[in-house]
């Protein structure tokens, strides 16, 4: 899984969920989900259920931050790091 295609799958997701209502184009940099797409807490929780099933990762409770929740970034880290630690138990 390389970090462009994981950025891009976080915005197809993201701009899936808002329905056509609003659908801005993603902004480069750590602009917050709320700003990109006008996300709410209940819509933020949902986006973390999907990114859950559909990458086989789980967002511990100690590590839901802003840091980590805030952007998309913070969440292509995430993710990609929890991938390499699975990596690494597996071998």
């Amino acid at each position: 899984m390389d970090r462009a295609g994981l950025i891009r799958d976080l915005h197809e997701i993201a701009a899936g969920m808002t329905k056509g209502e609003h659908r801005p184009a993603p902004q480069e940099g750590d602009a917050s989900l709320v700003d990109q797409y006008g996300f709410s807490s209940l819509d933020a929780l949902e986006y973390l259920l999907i990114l859950e099933e559909k990458f086989d990762v789980v967002f511990e409770d100690e590590d839901l931050t802003e840091e980590t929740l805030f952007s998309i970034e913070g969440l292509a880290t995430y993710i990609l790091q929890q991938k390499v630690g699975e990596s690494r138990t597996l071998t």
